[in-house]
């Protein structure tokens, strides 16, 4: 240790006073101003920053207190924060009270213990030095302490900065997610309303969606349509739009679809009839085919309609497959009496004729047609020949007519225009197999075919139709 330091610290331990033989040397305002530093504890050798120290310590701590008090008010003032980032700004107050202390000189430079041989050395020695020396050794020493100060209030300011910026990235992430959970429960609830709002505004469509729908039908259990709806659909297909969009338009639109599909089978039937033949989901039978019906199988999913719709094809279907029949036969039976009256008009005469009605017994077995009395019938012509013992044996059941065979042969010979009404005339031919043949005449005795009264069988001689009898 060089002996400057030894001095100034051995001064250093000593009480400070105020030199009167000194003091005579100095001004009345030098005095004062000598005094106040010894007062103040002031060395020669201390530096200017030492001495401002020493002499202004009350003024110091004070301001030192009243910057660590702002300091707090105003960290207060902006605590508004949750108490997620409370422990980090209890940190940053305990670094920033720390960072404002500015160290002093015996901070910097603490007084070392002199040994014995140290104490014992002269006081005087330190005024027999060089006063240059001295001077340099003091301007060293306040650079060094300046120097210090600065290095030590730059780490203090640095620390303070750094606390300060991550206190505010903790703030802006803090402050961020507060307003992002905001905005998201804002969110939220204006979608919660807007859906309570739409499902109102929708109650109502639907309730009068499902009214219309159900007055489609007869009843509750829908299996029939009413056909004075049908041109309603396209005002249940408005309501069924404004549905779109709420969970409700799923259902509405299956019913819609499903409806729709049965009436279009309805409609596609009853276009195949002269009249509508379902009505209400019933079937009229008395409804008649057209000419140009054609019928397809149709299957809508709704079982009771269904069932409807299949006997109104059937019915149909059996009116086309009799039409076409009654055609062929009219055919066959017009020929057949165009050839026999020609026959009959260039091979018969008068003489023949009676001769051969004179071999037939009359008989009145006209089943509610006419008599043959009297008339000239064509019985040359006949398909079968005749057999007088067979028409002797008249109470053989063969001649029994079979349920509805005669009653169908006449309806059919009257919707062609052979006969009108009741003005016909029938008469027995023959047994053949256990199956009685009559003939069916005119009014006028003109042939116009045979017929099995067993199995409604009938031909005449028309060129082109059937060649062969049925036995």
């Amino acid at each position: 240790m060089s002996k400057k330091r030894r001095n100034r610290h051995k001064k250093e331990n000593q009480e400070p006073r105020f030199d009167f033989d000194e003091a005579k040397e100095l001004t009345v305002g030098q005095a004062i101003r000598k005094n106040e530093e010894v007062e103040a504890g002031v060395l020669p050798e201390d530096s200017i920053l030492d001495k401002y120290v020493k002499q202004h310590k009350d003024e110091i701590e004070a301001d030192k207190f009243a910057t660590r008090q702002y300091k707090k008010e105003e960290l207060v003032e902006t605590q508004s924060l949750d108490d997620l980032i409370q422990e980090m700004r209890e940190a940053v107050e305990e670094s920033e009270a720390s960072s404002e202390e500015v160290p002093s000189s015996e901070d910097i430079l603490p007084p070392l213990p002199l040994d014995d041989e140290e104490q014992g050395l002269d006081p005087l020695l330190l005024e027999d030095e060089n006063p240059t020396e001295m001077t340099e050794e003091v301007e060293e020493e306040q650079n060094l302490s300046l120097l210090e100060q600065e290095g030590s209030e730059k780490k203090s300011k640095k620390g303070f900065v750094s606390t300060a910026l991550a206190l505010v990235s903790v703030i802006i992430c803090v402050s961020a997610y507060y307003v992002y959970r905001q905005v998201n429960r804002s969110t939220k609830e204006i979608q919660t309303a807007q859906s309570s709002s739409s499902e109102q505004n929708v109650q109502p469509i639907l309730e009068d969606f499902n009214s219309q729908y159900d007055a489609f039908y007869t009843d509750s259990n829908k299996t029939a349509l009413k056909n004075s709806q049908f041109d309603k659909l396209s005002q249940l297909k408005t309501l069924l739009d404004k549905l779109e969009g709420s969970r409700e338009h799923a259902l509405a639109k299956s019913k819609y679809d499903s409806l729709a599909t049965q009436i279009k089978a309805i409609q596609d039937v009853n276009a195949q009839f002269e009249k509508p033949a379902i009505v209400d989901g019933v079937l009229d039978t008395n409804a008649k085919a057209k000419s140009d019906a054609k019928f397809t199988d149709i299957k809508t999913g709704n079982t009771e309609i269904d069932k409807v719709l299949d006997k109104a094809i059937s019915l149909g279907k059996s009116q086309k497959t009799s039409t076409s029949s009654s055609s062929q036969i009219s055919s066959s039976s017009q020929a057949s009496s165009n050839s026999s009256t020609e026959s009959s008009t260039s091979n018969t005469s008068p003489s023949s004729s009676g001769s051969s009605n004179n071999s037939v017994s009359a008989r009145d077995d006209s089943h509610g047609g006419l008599s043959s009395s009297g008339v000239n019938l064509q019985r040359a012509s006949s398909r079968v020949p005749f057999n007088q013992s067979a028409i002797d044996d008249s109470n053989n059941s063969a001649w029994d007519f079979a349920d509805g065979v005669l009653e169908q042969i006449l309806a059919t010979s009257r919707s062609r225009g052979y006969i009108t009404g009741n003005q016909y005339i029938l008469e027995r031919v023959n047994i053949v197999n256990g199956n009685g043949y009559y003939n069916l005449y005119k009014p006028d005795g003109t042939y116009l075919f045979t017929l099995n009264c067993k199995t409604g069988y009938f031909v005449g001689n028309g060129s082109g139709h059937a060649d062969d009898l049925d036995y």
